[in-house]
């Protein structure tokens, strides 16, 4: 047995004082991971919820419009493009709660989804016609589709201004340069001829207007 002096188990003291605090403080910062990861998982599981009634919902909404998709254009019922108009409103409510990064992406990507099928749903030339929206047997008051549910739908179907367009970032010509599909298909090398149209076509443009800006000058 290793014999220690008074003044050894004085520093071993001070040196079991010296370790508590250290001891206690990372206690607490592995405390804070843990909460933090606990409140993590609990934001995506509750996010996790939100993007499948936000997705649900944007789907019954497009059913309720189209009866299913099989109506198209779509029937000019007032319940029907109510009921749309609601579920569009819910599923908003929904997405603003969504907080987590990743289910924020995914709900964008169902929002895309759906937000294209209400155009296309909206494009028929059905709907070009201002008689499609009223009721004709009541011409002195001939309104039919509740107007306020017609433009939730359509505001909704529409791109909105100051969303960020991910294709603005895609670098044109390194795509036309290193991406093997441009020539390695039917639809790549007809699209590379597309390109090359429009390119040649834009030449006399840009000499028309440089042409024009040196008559100015001139002029000047």
């Amino acid at each position: 047995m290793i014999a220690c002096s008074a003044d050894c188990i004085e520093w071993i003291k001070i040196g079991i004082s010296a370790l508590t605090p250290v001891s206690i403080f990372l206690a607490f910062l592995a405390y804070r991971a843990n909460l933090k990861k606990i409140r993590d998982d609990k934001t995506r599981e509750r996010d996790r919820e939100y993007v499948t009634q936000f997705q649900k919902s944007l789907e019954w909404s497009f059913n309720s419009l189209t009866d299913d998709g099989r109506s198209m254009p779509p029937m000019a019922d007032r319940l029907n493009w109510l009921t749309a108009a609601r579920h569009i409103l819910r599923a908003k409510k929904i997405a603003s709660q969504i907080t987590h990064p990743t289910y924020k992406t995914i709900a964008d990507e169902f929002e895309e989804y759906w937000r294209h099928k209400f155009y296309m749903a909206l494009a028929d030339p059905a709907l070009r016609d201002w008689h499609y929206f009223i009721d004709k047997e009541a011409p002195a008051w001939p309104e039919n589709i509740e107007i306020r549910s017609a433009l939730v739908i359509m505001d909704f179907s529409n791109w909105k201004d100051g969303t960020p367009d991910p294709t603005d970032a895609v670098d044109r010509e390194n795509f036309i340069k290193h991406v093997s599909g441009i020539k390695g298909s039917i639809a790549g090398r007809s699209l590379e001829t597309y390109i090359n149209h429009l390119e040649k076509l834009k030449a006399p443009r840009r000499g028309d207007s440089r042409s024009t800006i040196n008559n100015t000058l001139l002029v000047d």
